[in-house]
C-alpha cells in the first residue's frame, strides 16, 4: 500500500502556520546557510531558516562589492559568529537541499558551521521600485543569542544582556518605503496581488537604480 487517505478531523483541518510575512524580532533555526557568489566578484550570504514550522530563505547579506572591497553589511555577518560562538569558518561544502513549495533539489556551497543554529533574527520589510515594479524585500537589521537576545557586543562583554535586544524592540515593527512608495501604495499592490491584478503606483518620485532583490550580480 502506497498511501491510505484519511478522513478524520485533524488529517483534513486547514494548515494556517505562522509565516514571517512583516517586520519584527523572530526566534528562527538557520537549517543552513550558503555563499552566493556573483557574477561579478561580489560575496554575499543567503539563510534558509525555520521559523515555527514554516520555511523561509533571507537573501542577500553581502559581505564584499564587485571590486572586491569590503561591504557595509560585513560587519553584521561577523557579530552573528560572534552570538554564536563561532571563531572561524571553513570554506563552504557543497549540499543538495530541496527547498521551495516544490520542494526541488538544488546544490548550494554551505557554510557547515551555521547549519541548525537557533538565532534571534531582526527582520525589516523594505519596498522599492525595479523596472517599474514594486518589490519587497526583507533585510536583517541584527541578531542576538537564542538563549537570552544578547548582541555581539554582550556576549563579549558579558554585560547588560539583552539591552540593545530592548532597544530594537521599539523599532522592529518599522518599514522602509523607497522611491517615492507609500504604505498606502504598498496595501494597495498587495491587494492588487491577492485579487490576482495589476498595480503600478501613480506617482513614484525616482525608480531605482540597483537590484533591490538583494542578490549579486
Amino acid at each position: 500500500m502506497f498511501f491510505t487517505t484519511k478522513r478524520d478531523a485533524q488529517s483534513l483541518q486547514e494548515q494556517t502556520g505562522d509565516y514571517i510575512n512583516k517586520s519584527g524580532i523572530y526566534d528562527v533555526i538557520i537549517k543552513f546557510a550558503s555563499v552566493n557568489r556573483g557574477d561579478k566578484g561580489s560575496i554575499s550570504i543567503d539563510f534558509n531558516c525555520e521559523y515555527k514550522g514554516s520555511e523561509t530563505t533571507f537573501y542577500g547579506l553581502r559581505l564584499t562589492n564587485n571590486d572586491g572591497s569590503d561591504n557595509f553589511q560585513k560587519p553584521l555577518f561577523n557579530k552573528l559568529l560572534v552570538v554564536l560562538g563561532i571563531d572561524a569558518l571553513a570554506e563552504p561544502t557543497p549540499e543538495d537541499h530541496a527547498v521551495g513549495k516544490d520542494r526541488q533539489v538544488k546544490s548550494f556551497a554551505v557554510l557547515t558551521e551555521l547549519s541548525d543554529q537557533p538565532v534571534k533574527i531582526r527582520v525589516q520589510y523594505s519596498y522599492s521600485m525595479w523596472q517599474g515594479e514594486i518589490v519587497e524585500r526583507r533585510e536583517i537589521k541584527n541578531f542576538y543569542r537564542a538563549s537570552d537576545g544578547a548582541v555581539a557586543s554582550e556576549v563579549e562583554s558579558g554585560e547588560n544582556i539583552g539591552a540593545q535586544l530592548n532597544k530594537d524592540r521599539a523599532y522592529e515593527n518599522n518599514v522602509t518605503y523607497k522611491d517615492g512608495l507609500t504604505e498606502a501604495m504598498v496595501a494597495e499592490w498587495k491587494a492588487a496581488k491577492k485579487a490576482g491584478t495589476n498595480y503600478t503606483p501613480n506617482t513614484v518620485s525616482k525608480p531605482a537604480t540597483a537590484n533591490p532583490f538583494g542578490k549579486v550580480s
